[in-house]
């Protein structure tokens, strides 16, 4: 492994599946526009949550190795249930790409919206930080990493009032595929929900710095690398105020894979959440491989 010394897309169309209710439409911007389908069964079980980690972090951040390292070490302790996804943010400095050894840039406008919408817009305790299912410790929703295990024991001990179901076929000569989301409410909840998607890459090999050198082949993993959805997510069934437990929303997404981006290594990262002014919650989250290992 060499090692420098310091002071030396996807895109995205939808379709529609038929079903007992038509529901409203949901706009995903430009000419991509869901028709979403609800109806009602008899509800499942309630099932346990699995917690989305939405990290961010820089190449540039020295600090920001030892962080991937923690994380690791919580979600291979409870296998399938923790999601990591790791943004790259335009708006902190070491948060940019390495002048003269990167060969990436990993900052995009979709980090940047989610951050200013979701997260508030600035970085009180710096990077690395990390969302935790957008709830708050205390009044912060960007959350220390001394409290990241404890938190995200805490939610994976709850059981979710969703039950969220993925679906995906991936034709390789295409580059295409079909990702089937399926939604079904569990519980009896209130709130007005959204579902936000996007894509995530492993095993990206470039430049990241540590306290005493940066390490030229160090392997990112759980890169954002595209959201499907508006930074806020994309309403859904918002009709319904109260959907009560056997409500099901389902939709068909039809998806194109960047050429920049290795099928083989990309997964598709679907949350559905709250976004009001008093909660950013998310209910629940699942991930699913475009290519299958």
């Amino acid at each position: 492994m060499r090692k420098l010394l310091l002071f030396s897309a996807i895109a995205f169309t939808t379709g529609m599946m038929a079903c007992k209710e038509k529901g409203p439409a949901i706009n995903f911007g430009e000419s991509n526009t869901l028709t979403d389908t609800t109806y009602t069964k008899t509800p499942d079980a309630p099932v346990g949550r699995k917690v989305l980690v939405e990290e961010f972090t820089g190449a540039k951040c020295t600090n920001c190795p030892d962080a991937r390292v923690q994380l690791k070490t919580i979600a291979d302790a409870h296998p399938g249930k923790v999601i990591v996804m790791e943004l790259h943010p335009a708006d902190h400095p070491l948060g940019h790409p390495i002048e003269g050894l990167s060969k990436y840039n990993f900052n995009i406008q979709d980090v940047s919206d989610i951050f200013k919408i979701i997260f508030r817009g600035y970085f009180p305790l710096g990077i690395p930080t990390a969302g935790i299912d957008r709830t708050l410790d205390g009044t912060d929703i960007l959350i220390k990493r001394a409290s990241w295990a404890n938190i995200i024991n805490s939610r994976l001990a709850q059981t979710s009032p969703v039950k969220l179901t993925l679906t995906n076929s991936y034709d390789a000569a295409k580059t295409t595929g079909t990702l089937k989301v399926n939604i079904a409410y569990t519980k009896t909840v209130t709130t007005k929900n959204y579902v936000s998607i996007a894509i995530i890459e492993d095993n990206i090999v470039d430049a990241q710095e540590f306290p005493l050198y940066i390490d030229t082949f160090y392997n990112f993993q759980h890169v954002f690398r595209k959201s499907f959805t508006a930074a806020g997510g994309n309403a859904i069934i918002d009709t319904i105020g109260t959907k009560e437990p056997g409500r099901v929303y389902e939709g068909s997404f039809k998806y194109t894979v960047d050429p920049a981006w290795k099928p083989e290594n990309c997964r598709i990262v679907v949350w559905v959440h709250n976004n009001d002014a008093d909660t950013k919650e998310v209910l629940q989250v699942e991930e699913i491989h475009v290519k299958n290992p």
